[in-house]
């Protein structure tokens, strides 16, 4: 049996409360979700500027424990400033950049309904902050210094008193290296997102719908200690039927049983999409069963 599919209005929008969310072609942090009636997600302001003043404040923050390090390491590099003041400072930047990145993190799971896009994406201003703020605490004590070519020298021999330009140095060119990898996976990451996203909307605007069953197979992972299995499922279609394997991701408590009904969308061009059946009113294993041993 086949119609033009028209999504069905839900109370949230946020994808993973759709859960299990089920792909054919990807896997693990790959899997992408759009919750019913959401436009893909797309880098606007609303990312972009809590993104940037993340950064700021883990630049803040590497930069104060930079500072923090050559005081304890040699005060009269600091001469004025109080040792406890530079730990407070430590204590309430590091609290607001870690609230910072995990809010923002949230925010692009939201909105790109995949977990690697939102990990790369809350990775990569935690790394520029640090790299910035590291590196310019160690670039300034060196600049600071009466000598600098000196201090440079000693810095690289480890005379003792020079841990406050070593340590932020190789931190900072660590979180570098760290972060042009992640700059460089970024963009292919979101576009990725985007592309499973947009071919979910089209398959449900516009594909042709048949109703299937779902057989669960093994579970191959967990995610946050959400379980990740291999299932199969069964349709008919006007040309016989048909089973596709995939992968469908969920939390312990709403893993659909053995049998349930399912939705498979399909464009006849190669494109698929599962979704849970909810109108035929799914019937949920026992959260015990899927949470993973300690």
């Amino acid at each position: 049996m086949t119609e033009a599919v028209t999504p069905r209005d839900e109370v949230s929008a946020h994808w993973w409360d759709h859960r299990p969310v089920f792909s054919v072609t990807d896997r693990a942090s790959r899997l992408t979700g759009l919750a019913p009636g959401r436009a893909p997600g797309r880098v606007t302001a609303r990312l972009l500027a809590p993104a940037l003043l993340t950064g700021l404040v883990w630049a803040a923050e590497a930069l104060v424990a930079s500072w923090l390090l050559c005081h304890a390491t040699a005060g009269s590099c600091t001469a004025g400033q109080s040792g406890g003041w530079l730990v407070a400072g430590v204590l309430v930047l590091g609290y607001l950049a870690v609230l910072g990145t995990v809010g923002l993190a949230e925010h692009a799971l939201e909105t790109f309904g995949q977990r690697r896009a939102a990990s790369l994406w809350s990775w990569a201003p935690l790394l520029a902050g640090v790299a910035l703020g590291a590196g310019g605490g160690a670039v300034a004590r060196v600049a600071a210094a009466d000598d600098p070519a000196a201090r440079v020298r000693e810095t690289l021999d480890g005379v003792p008193g020079t841990e406050g330009v070593l340590i932020p140095a190789v931190v900072g060119a660590l979180a570098a290296g760290w972060g042009l990898t992640i700059a460089a996976r970024l963009p292919g990451a979101l576009r990725h997102a985007r592309e499973r996203q947009e071919t979910i909307g089209r398959l449900r605007r516009d594909g042709l719908r048949y109703t299937g069953r779902l057989r669960l197979g093994e579970v191959r992972l967990w995610l946050h200690s959400d379980p990740e299995l291999d299932v199969t499922v069964a349709y008919d279609t006007a040309a016989g039927r048909r089973e596709i394997a995939a992968r469908m991701r969920t939390s312990a408590d709403r893993v659909p049983v053995d049998g349930s009904a399912v939705v498979v969308l399909d464009d006849l061009r190669g494109a698929l999409h599962v979704e849970l059946d909810r109108d035929a009113g799914p019937v949920f294993a026992p959260e015990q069963r899927y949470t993973p041993s300690e």
